[in-house]
């Protein structure tokens, strides 16, 4: 695990700045503190920061081949190296230490970029070939490590982060209106799109390839569904079980500490139980709560520890909201508003003061459909079947009801019904509406977004399948899952230098969901039928009837006491920052609502006050422009 970065210059008669590249090396200290190393062959610059995961002492990178004409810089762990290792042997290659990165090395002198389809594991890589003069970068099919890059004057700039990447000097720092509408729609910003205009995300499942001055983009890997009606809930859960004990299996690999996540929730709890199985001694636990008891879930987490007689360690915690949310925006490098992002990086913390590694349980409900907004949908769609009239006559009788949050909540149902179930999701995953947004925008950013509209949720969508169930998945395991869940795994756990892997995404895994039948996954109200069926005899009863939970914060009663005061300190204020962007009366609106109880705007309150966080930021990194 580390951070990694480089350049490379098109023609090759002009060298690479190792100034530059170490400057922008320097900046990803964070995501390997125990290691650096830099390679320079001229028109190109390789660099890397390590978290020594795997040979501590053989796995020092850039790491070359024999006669160092493939020179590689990797962020991730590649599970299944020990296989690949000995395939390659056996083909006569030569290894020098016992590191999963050499098998990269090996296996594109092998196969070259085919052997991108081999690799079971999260990565971004970076592949410069010195006899082509061409370098492949990559990224895991999943999108659990991030990439990104800047392509600009004949130059290709690439790094683990945006900051790092923005030290590269290429990226002129011209705010993209498009993003922004996407991360008031969505609490982030879809790939390939980036906050700057200059850079880009690499997607899930894709490689890029710079040679001759020029850049391709290819998908190496995409999620197709193909249902398999032949799968039965008990087949089915056999099958998951075995594929989820094998990815835990590889996974748990590592010759630092290693322990895990434990929400209580289904997913965390089996990964628990599967790790505990396998032995020896007790598996280490971390959970973080909060006072208000609304929020705080640690109970859950306790029957799972106490089941599983883990080494658990829980702290119920009173943040600095203050200190974290200027702490979270320098890691995200741009705007983001998922509001989980704290508990993430409060339990990364914790977990960081005895381990290096841990496994987490994301990814079950984007694979057997987890989430309260596919469920609402699907109520949606029944209560379609009420005559259009009846429900004409309730939406009338529903905007003469006094304000509240209940009452919204009942009028956004009712209102969803008259849409297409497709935009109905997309309303339901959807934080600022349109009408919201046209009044929180000052002119120049409406106008900004209108001329440079691109629409990601659309373009993933057009690829789904056509039933609208499985359609719902798709959306949420090729937008949601890689740009907003694995996007705060990765940065809030890699800002304490900790490691954290993810076994239900192996994508053998998520290959297989792709082929079960909907309502193997959700049926009758249940949802998560098959993994819940799978670790029946695993699991503790009163997690598996439990409703959906996870690491969440009480921010609806944050923002009308703890926060409060702060955000009327730097949002409303004369000299706020996002004033360049939003309307201050749009703001004052949305907060004094949410402050009177009429509304619970808390989350649109979040994504006003880290675009500030961020804006603020930006003004006083030491970054160059």
């Amino acid at each position: 695990m580390c951070g990694i970065c480089g350049l490379i210059n098109g023609d090759p008669s002009h060298r690479a700045d190792i100034a530059i590249v170490e400057r922008m090396n320097a900046a990803l200290v964070h995501r390997g503190p125990d290691d650096a190393g830099v390679w320079h062959g001229g028109h190109a610059a390789l660099a890397m920061r390590r978290l020594s995961i795997l040979d501590l002492a053989g796995g020092h990178q850039p790491m070359t081949n024999e006669d160092r004409s493939v020179i590689v810089v990797f962020n991730g762990e590649i599970y299944n190296f020990q296989a690949l290792r000995d395939e390659l042997i056996d083909r006569g290659h030569t290894f020098r230490s016992q590191s999963d990165t050499e098998v990269i090395v090996h296996a594109y002198e092998e196969s070259g970029d085919d052997m991108l389809e081999r690799l079971n594991g999260m990565f971004a890589i970076a592949v410069y070939d010195m006899k082509r003069k061409r370098l492949l970068l990559a990224r895991d099919r999943i999108g659990i490590k991030p990439l990104f890059y800047c392509e600009r004057n004949g130059c290709l700039a690439f790094a683990s982060e945006l900051d790092a990447l923005v030290r590269s000097g290429l990226v002129r720092k011209t705010v993209n209106a498009s993003a922004l509408d996407a991360y008031f729609s969505f609490l982030y910003i879809p790939a390939p799109d980036s906050i700057y205009e200059d850079v880009r995300k690499l997607r899930p499942g894709e490689k890029l390839v710079f040679e001759n001055g020029r850049s391709s983009l290819t998908s190496y890997w995409r999620l197709a569904f193909n249902i398999d009606n032949a799968w039965t809930l008990d087949s089915a859960s056999e099958r998951y079980l075995d594929l989820l004990t094998d990815a835990v299996r590889l996974q748990r690999v590592s010759d630092v500490p290693l322990g895990a996540f434990l929400s209580g929730g289904v997913d965390s709890s089996t990964v628990v139980g599967i790790l505990s199985r396998a032995g020896p001694g007790p598996v280490k636990t971390f959970t973080i709560g909060f006072e208000d008891e609304a929020a705080d879930e640690t109970r859950f987490a306790r029957i799972a520890a106490a089941h599983f007689h883990t080494e658990h360690c829980e702290e119920i915690l009173r943040p600095d909201m203050v200190d974290v949310t200027s702490r979270l925006i320098r890691h995200f490098g741009e705007p983001f508003a998922d509001s989980s992002a704290v508990p993430t990086w409060l339990v990364s913390k914790l977990a960081r003061s005895s381990v290096t590694v841990v496994l987490s349980g994301d990814g079950g409900d984007e694979l057997f459909a987890g989430y309260t907004w596919l469920h609402v949908n699907r109520k949606v769609s029944s209560y379609r079947r009420i005559p259009a009239p009846m429900r004409s006559l309730l939406e009338t009788a529903l905007r003469c009801a006094p304000g509240s949050p209940w009452i919204s909540k009942l009028r956004r149902f009712n209102s969803d019904s008259f849409l297409d179930p497709r935009a109905s999701f997309r309303r339901r995953e959807t934080c600022f509406d349109a009408n919201l947004r046209a009044r929180l925008y000052r002119r120049e950013l409406a106008e900004g977004i209108a001329a440079k509209a691109a629409d990601r949720f659309e373009e993933h969508a057009l690829e789904g399948p056509a039933s609208i169930d499985d359609w719902m998945l798709h959306q949420d395991s090729v937008m949601y899952l890689p740009d907003d869940i694995l996007t705060k795994v990765d940065r809030m756990s890699m800002a304490h230098s900790i490691e954290a892997r993810v076994p239900l995404l192996d994508h053998r895994i998520v290959e297989f969901a792709a082929t079960v039948p909907f309502e193997l996954k959700l049926r009758g109200g249940v949802s998560k039928r098959l993994a819940k069926h799978a670790v029946r005899d695993l699991v503790p009863r009163e997690l598996l009837q439990q409703r959906k939970q996870g690491f969440a914060i009480p921010i609806q009663k944050w923002f009308r006491k703890d926060l409060r005061a702060f955000f009327e300190e730097i949002v409303l204020c004369e000299d706020a920052r996002c004033r360049a962007y939003l309307e201050p009366g749009a703001i004052r609106t949305l907060f004094n609502a949410h402050a009177t109880g009429l509304e619970n705007y808390g989350h649109h309150l979040w994504a006003v006050l880290m675009l500030e966080q961020w804006l603020r930021y930006i003004e006083t990194a030491q970054v160059s422009a």
